[in-house]
């Protein structure tokens, strides 16, 4: 039975009248009434999915589907009362708690197509909506998506992923293909982009989770198209990329990461080859160590950490939590710092029509799987459409062994072992101007920086070893007045661009 909420603390606090089993820890029951209690630790509480925890840890915040749209509901743990939050018309998901038991959740009700919004400029969007006390406030607004927040320790500051700046800086309101996260006030306020994205198709970040101390941000990062998911972090002092480090392990894809209480754990959706489907996971991020707990998605903590719930087949569970300094495998992050230092193999200069280099000693070029080499152009460009060529790498087997390519964006391409092309791209290239483009290749990844930034990465799988190059050509595509100002090759990590943090840098 479901419950408006006026009578839903009525419903909480009362005495169930009939037989129950329920959990009791510490004097809380935490599962109750017309559960299928079996012997295994997991128990059901209700329908729906993205549980969370209420601050007292009585209750469960969830959403639900019904007739196509998502709604917001509570559960007592106690009772099993489940009362409506958001009941429509409109969507509501993804509720957290405030620290004074308020609920923040995203909200839209936007009957209009991409199209029609698209022609009338519609503010219609979805924003966050701040329930407390029974009273409804809507925190921001737009043609935008405003998704997956957290809130602060203190209480006063809302981190939440969007596609408001995307779609403010492209002018099209009518989709978005990438996402930063932003903060704002609680209570309201002008909201701030925080952790800009790298840009590209179908990339972002989204699902932030803030530290029990309130130093430290951690996120879910989708790495371009064909890429994966990955947990990256930063402290909040630092949130540009030269504070970005990777905190999942790079062997599973992850998402969705939130915090146990003692501030040294975080649990997260994994999804590992071989695994049965996605999983809740843990780690401990100071020393990379993993455990798989169970097939399931959206995990959160109780705020005593002796909890966790999720859900799976749409359906909300909970289950003890025991902290073990003996999780069953390892899967530290393999450190961005390292990388030899920088060692150029070939250079050229003042390059202003195509121009092409016969290798004489092709051994050390030999670069294999797992070396890292770099390619770096120093470029004069018009700003013009057009397709430029401003490094390619032919190798003895096949032409086209990498590729800098600039046109509206600039791209760093390989080869994988079936002879595909794959690439990282950068959107930072902005027209006329004089640009230092910088392709790096380890053995895991592709990257790519414009101008000394930290690069944007792709991660593709077994790319082609790339031995034995044996010719260079420079500029092609190059228009009237452009040049290739320099043009060089090398191995290790170039000196231009600036690494991610360690693991260590981020958790000491």
């Amino acid at each position: 039975m479901l419950y408006d909420v006026a009578d839903f603390e009525k419903l909480w606090r009362c005495d169930v009248k009939r037989p129950i089993i329920a959990l009791v820890v510490a004097g809380t029951v935490l599962a109750a009434s017309g559960v299928n209690f079996s012997s295994s630790p997991e128990r059901l509480v209700t329908d729906g999915i993205n549980p969370a925890f209420s601050p007292d840890g009585r209750r469960i915040a969830f959403q639900r589907l019904e007739e196509g749209e998502f709604h917001l509901c509570v559960v007592s743990v106690r009772g099993g009362a489940v009362a409506w939050i958001e009941k429509g018309p409109g969507m509501a998901a993804y509720p957290v708690w405030t620290p004074s038991g308020g609920l923040l959740y995203t909200y839209g009700h936007d009957a209009e197509t991409a199209r029609q919004a698209w022609i009338t400029k519609s503010q219609n969007g979805y924003g966050l909506r701040l329930w407390e006390n029974g009273v409804k406030r809507d925190i921001t607004h737009g043609r935008c998506r405003d998704f997956t927040p957290c809130v602060s320790p203190d209480g006063k500051t809302a981190y939440f992923a969007s596609t408001r700046w995307v779609v403010e800086e492209s002018k099209n309101y009518s989709i978005a293909t990438s996402t930063d996260i932003g903060k704002v006030g609680v209570l309201g306020g002008e909201p701030e982009r925080v952790v800009r994205s790298p840009g590209g198709n179908n990339t972002g970040f989204i699902q932030p989770a803030i530290s029990p101390d309130g130093r430290t941000l951690v996120w879910g990062h989708l790495e371009n198209f064909f890429g994966n998911w990955r947990i990256y972090g930063a402290k909040i002092g630092n949130l540009d990329r030269t504070g970005w480090c990777m905190v999942s392990p790079p062997g599973i894809n992850a998402l969705a990461p939130r915090w146990h209480p003692n501030g040294r754990i975080i649990c997260f959706t994994g999804f590992r080859k071989g695994d049965p489907g996605w999983g809740v996971w843990v780690e401990d991020v100071v020393t990379g160590k993993v455990r798989r707990i169970v097939t399931g998605e959206n995990p959160a903590f109780s705020p005593d950490g002796k909890w966790l719930t999720y859900d799976r087949d749409r359906k909300v569970y909970v289950r003890p939590f025991v902290q073990t300094d003996e999780p069953n495998e390892e899967m530290p992050v393999t450190s961005w710092d390292d990388q030899e230092p920088e060692k150029v193999l070939w250079s050229v200069e003042n390059v202003s029509k195509e121009k092409s280099v016969t290798v004489d000693d092709t051994s050390k070029f030999a670069f294999g799987a797992d070396k890292t080499f770099f390619v770096r152009i120093k470029a004069k460009l018009d700003g013009t459409s057009g397709v430029r060529q401003l490094l390619i790498g032919d190798y003895k087997e096949h032409e086209l062994g990498f590729q800098t390519i600039v046109d509206r964006t600039v791209w760093f391409s390989t080869r994988l072992l079936n002879m595909n092309f794959t690439g990282s791209n950068s959107k930072a290239y902005k027209g006329e101007g004089v640009y230092t483009i910088t392709g790096i290749r380890t053995a895991k990844r592709l990257l790519v920086s414009v101008n000394g930034c930290v690069p944007d990465t792709f991660p593709p799988a077994d790319m082609l070893s790339l031995d034995n190059f044996n010719r260079f050509v420079v500029g092609r595509g190059l228009k009237k007045g452009e040049s290739v100002i320099k043009a060089e090759v090398g191995t290790g990590w170039p000196t231009d661009v600036p690494k991610f943090r360690r693991r260590e840098d981020l958790f000491k």
